[in-house]
């Protein structure tokens, strides 16, 4: 594991190998851990938003969605280039899943990313055992409902999609009250492709990458400044 800090950020870098250890754990453990995918977007949203910042400072894992996140943060290591832009992590965190035959819940933001989250993990694994999903835009009841509803499908890990600062708002609010080992936050605003596509990820546009770049370099001329 490396510490890592990117905009202002504190992350973590963990290999797949390494993190797969650390999912084993949160799966026994007697608490709610949280792993989270890292965007570029993410990162310069957090760069203005002290809250933002401190949400993602304090995930228990946290997965770098693109490789220019470790180019920004030093790492150059091939090998883990490559995990990160072929996404190996969410091929052996389901493939674990599958294996443990533990009960997954879908939680997103919207119907359509529903479908989308759907198809996406099957995609991966026919086989996960998902025993309950919900968008939050059709919850007509009290988020205290929703809690005990995936409570009683005895639910194990949840994944999600959820835009910030929804995201953020339902994790403060509920967290506590939850009964599942792990909840693993899939990337902000966009679709996890399904594996048969030769892109695993959809690609921020080039104005994003670019501009990400900047702010990165920006960030680190202001720090030899100081």
């Amino acid at each position: 594991m490396r510490q890592m800090q990117v905009l202002g950020v504190e992350l973590q870098d963990y290999t797949v190998r390494e993190a797969m250890r650390k999912a084993e754990v949160f799966l026994h453990d007697q608490k709610l851990n949280t792993i989270a995918y890292i965007t570029t977007r993410g990162l310069m949203a957090a760069e203005d938003s002290p809250e933002l910042k401190a949400f993602l400072s304090n995930i228990d894992l946290t997965v770098a969605a693109d490789s220019d996140i470790l180019h920004a943060a030093g790492i150059e290591n091939r090998n883990r280039i490559k995990e990160v832009e072929n996404d190996e992590f969410m091929e052996e965190f389901l493939k674990k899943l599958v294996r443990g035959k533990r009960s997954v819940y879908l939680l997103t933001g919207t119907k359509e990313q529903l479908v989308a989250l759907e198809e996406c993990l099957k995609s991966y694994q026919q086989s996960l055992r998902i025993v309950g999903k919900f968008s939050l835009d059709e919850l007509e009841k009290e988020e205290d409902w929703l809690i005990n509803e995936m409570n009683a499908q005895m639910t194990e890990v949840v994944i999600s999609n959820i835009s910030s600062p929804q995201r953020e708002s339902f994790f403060e609010n509920n967290h506590m009250k939850m009964n599942a080992r792990i909840w693993l936050m899939l990337k902000d605003k966009v679709v996890h492709a399904t594996r048969k596509k030769s892109v695993l990820w959809r690609l921020p546009d080039m104005v994003s990458k670019k501009l990400f770049r900047r702010k990165v370099v920006k960030y680190q001329n202001q720090e030899l400044d100081e």
